[in-house]
């Protein structure tokens, strides 16, 4: 229901997007790559650009990409639009700060509609601040557009369930469009999934059984056709190799018979995940528990009912399969925040647990830049941090402005903390994800292996593959299966020795040194060889 004293809200909109845009983008480029996830992503895109192979492209020479190409799709179009067909950190990830920034508007105008701009601001701030869904923005990874296809889908599903307005058919198209972008980013999950929480809500408002399951399986058809086409036609290139990888992420996922590590995990393991990605906010709902007076005891409205059914059937589906991961969640995360928004505005709402979040964030955001500025001057044994220049310490003390506001001034606790939340976020992202990560980055590795090979060969011995060192080396290491393999390769050849490999025979063709001794993708020493005869 809309609040009457706040349904008019000018440029809370145009706040929203600024906001967002400003928490995101700036600083896409600012982190080198460090772990072998958001790599593994983009070399796929750097491999389109290089080989002309759009449909079905290989990295390492030989790897077929574990997912479908519509987020390599996007990575490419921009590196070619705007960075001259070269693939950089800032250009892999913005594909996933504006499908992001595209939920959260999306998120906003919908919960203007149901709940007045007042609870849509509240409402934005919260999505965009879960660590979870902030770590996904900024990361070169499948989730976030597979996350903002399937959340903005569901919104438009919900308003033409509830709304008749006119251009109905048009915004079913926008939905089919929206559901095959998924399913072209992460499988057919991308569809699946969100007819399925729309017809349980259906039923629930006690729509016609065969209404509203005839109408849900013709958009799932619709939606699956462009897939369907990329699936066949990728199949004809990459033959059963193809088949057998797609059959082993989509099934073998789901019962854990994967040949390789598949994070499998027990099944409270999503429950606490959530707990760690929705903070800060999980505070706030824990002390919403112990203050009785705080529970919401008006009736649901139907915008309640329905963020209910997607949180509580996403949770549930994704404790079927043995592998288990935060991200999977993803598309829970705006439908629990439309629940932690109305704690927040909700009237019933007392006003000590609120004020007791305002002052854990006003602490909290006095505390970290502090905690910041004293690992920049004090050694700490194991920790190794980038030193910050000096313009970020702008970044890193504005959390503290906005705590040391509330001690001041403790008036419109709600406005406070999402200014204060926000501004944690924008620290966190500005100054202290790139000097706590950057460090951990191979990125200086690969700089040194391009030295040494200078054009000649780069090769890999066994199994593991080092996507972090790939990217910056342009995609240029090759696989071989034994030293046996590597000895055919001509003199100069650089050869990457995992820690575990067979190096029988290896000394007798190649100079060896120890590259790092924490490598990026594994964690484990990595070994230098370059072939000397």
């Amino acid at each position: 229901m809309t609040h009457h004293n706040d349904s008019y809200m000018p440029g809370a909109a145009t706040v929203v997007f600024i906001a967002a845009a400003i928490l995101l983008l700036p600083w896409l480029g600012e982190t080198m790559f460090n772990s072998k996830g958001e790599p593994r992503e983009a070399i796929v895109a750097v491999s389109m650009l290089q080989g002309g192979n759009w449909l079905l492209p290989v990295n390492f020479g030989i790897d077929i990409p574990y997912k479908p190409p519509f987020l390599a799709w996007l990575i490419a179009i921009f590196a070619k639009l705007f960075n001259g067909g070269v693939v950089n950190e800032y250009i892999s990830r913005l594909p996933s700060a504006l499908a992001a920034i595209a939920m959260v508007m999306a998120g906003y105008y919908w919960a203007s509609r149901v709940r007045g701009p007042r609870f849509a601001i509240i409402f934005s701030v919260v999505t965009l601040t879960c660590v979870e869904v902030f770590r996904a923005a900024v990361a070169c990874r499948l989730d976030m557009v597979l996350t903002a296809c399937m959340v903005i889908a569901m919104y438009m599903l919900f308003d033409l369930g509830e709304r008749k307005g006119r251009l109905r058919w048009l915004r079913y198209i926008g939905v089919v469009l929206l559901l095959s972008c998924a399913t072209m980013t992460k499988g057919p999950v991308g569809t699946l999934l969100p007819c399925l929480i729309v017809g349980v809500y259906r039923l629930l408002r006690r729509d016609r059984f065969f209404a509203v399951v005839g109408k849900l399986v013709v958009i799932a058809v619709a939606s699956l056709l462009i897939p369907a086409l990329w699936y066949y036609a990728a199949y004809q290139q990459g033959g059963q190799e193809f088949y057998d990888l797609m059959v082993e992420e989509n099934i073998g996922r789901l019962t854990g018979t994967m040949s390789y590590e598949s994070h499998v995990n027990p099944w409270y393991y999503n429950f606490v995940t959530l707990a760690a990605g929705l903070l800060p906010w999980t505070v706030l709902l824990v002390a919403a528990l112990f203050g009785r007076r705080s529970l919401h005891r008006s009736p649901l409205s139907p915008a309640a009912i329905f963020s209910i059914c997607a949180a509580v059937i996403t949770i549930g589906f994704y404790c079927i399969p043995a592998s288990k991961r935060s991200v999977y969640l993803l598309p829970a995360y705006p439908f629990i925040c439309y629940g932690i928004a109305s704690l927040l505005d909700a009237r019933e709402t007392t006003a000590k647990v609120v004020r007791f979040f305002a002052w854990f964030v006003s602490v909290l955001a006095v505390l970290v830049p502090v905690a910041v500025i004293v690992v920049q001057f004090v050694d700490i044994k194991g920790l190794r941090i980038e030193p910050l220049p000096w313009w970020r310490y702008v970044f890193v003390l504005a959390p503290m402005g906005a705590g040391i506001a509330w001690f001041v001034n403790r008036h419109s606790p709600v406005g406070h903390i999402a200014v204060t939340v926000w501004s944690l976020f924008l620290a966190y992202a500005a100054a202290v994800m790139p000097a706590v990560l950057n460090p951990n980055s191979n990125r200086g590795e690969a700089r040194h292996i391009a030295e040494v090979a200078k054009d000649g060969d780069i090769i890999t011995l066994g199994t593991p593959r080092y996507y972090t060192i790939n990217f910056y080396l342009d995609d240029r290491i090759r696989l071989v299966p034994d030293v046996a393999a590597a000895s055919a390769y001509p003199v100069g050849t650089v050869l990457l020795v995992p820690h575990d490999a067979d190096t029988t025979g290896l000394y007798e063709y190649y100079d060896y040194e120890l590259l790092t001794r924490r490598g990026s993708d594994y964690r484990r020493p990595i070994g230098m060889a370059v072939k000397k005869r």
